[in-house]
This record gives C-alpha cells, structure tokens and sequence, in this order.
C-alpha cells in the first residue's frame, strides 16, 4: 500500500509541475508569437519600425516573408519580416529625417587621397609607454 502512495503522489507532483511550466513558460510565449504575428499582418508601406537588432527604418515594400525597409535615405535592406520588433510612434523619434537629398552646402567636401595620407600631421607629443607606444 505505501508503494502506490508514493507513485501517485509522484505522478501528481509531475501533473503539477507540468501544469506550472505551461503556465509560465509556454502560455506566454504562444501570446508572444500571436501578437508579433498580428503585429507584423498589419505593417503597410510607409511605417515606421524598430528591428531586433534596434535598427530604426521605414518600410517601403513588403513581400509574404520579407521586407524592404529603408534605414536612411537613400539606403534599403531587405530584412525577414520576423526581424521587424515593433512599431516606432512619432513620440519616439529623436531625429527627423526627410527623404530629400542634402543640400549641396550641406555636404562635405571630398577628401583627395593625397589630403588623406598626408604627412603633415604631427603625432602628439606624449611619454613614450613601455613597448615604444604613445598614447592615443
């Protein structure tokens, strides 16, 4: 008679402990994956995401399982639709980009390969460290 308190005691216990695990663990993540899901259906041209990777961009096409987004102006990646986070509100952003060129006066100059590796530059001046490096 004890033998078989102990093993429904046991099989409870694991009934219990599995019920917990669902609970805890995969109920939340099957919310998770459904939201993202619902989330990523209802994307359009033109909105404003976030990436897993924490990357900001706009889309500009989306496909069945990939999206063109484009991260600044002028510069598109395509991207798996699972790796698009969540929609960016307007509150969010911190800086304001249009999809215009930069003006002309708003350009650097280019750097001529020569002005580049010019010799002129002096290194500072500094204690030499043991190994004969300077200090940056």
């Amino acid at each position: 008679m004890p033998a078989d308190n102990s093993t429904l005691s046991t099989l409870l216990m694991l009934a219990v402990m599995g019920g917990a695990f669902y609970l805890l663990l995969i109920r939340p993540a099957q919310k998770k994956q459904k939201a993202q899901r619902t989330m990523v259906d209802a994307l359009v041209p033109g909105a404003r995401v976030m990436t897993t990777a924490g990357v900001l961009a706009t889309i500009r096409h989306m496909g069945e399982r990939q999206a063109v987004i484009e991260i600044a102006p002028g510069v598109e990646m395509t991207v798996l639709k699972q790796a698009l986070m969540r929609v960016v509100p307007a509150e969010e952003e911190e800086f304001e980009y249009t999809d215009d060129a930069p003006a002309a006066d708003e350009v650097a100059p280019p750097v001529s390969e020569s002005e580049f590796f010019s010799n002129d530059a002096t290194p500072d001046e500094g204690p030499e460290q043991p190994g004969g490096h300077r200090p940056l």
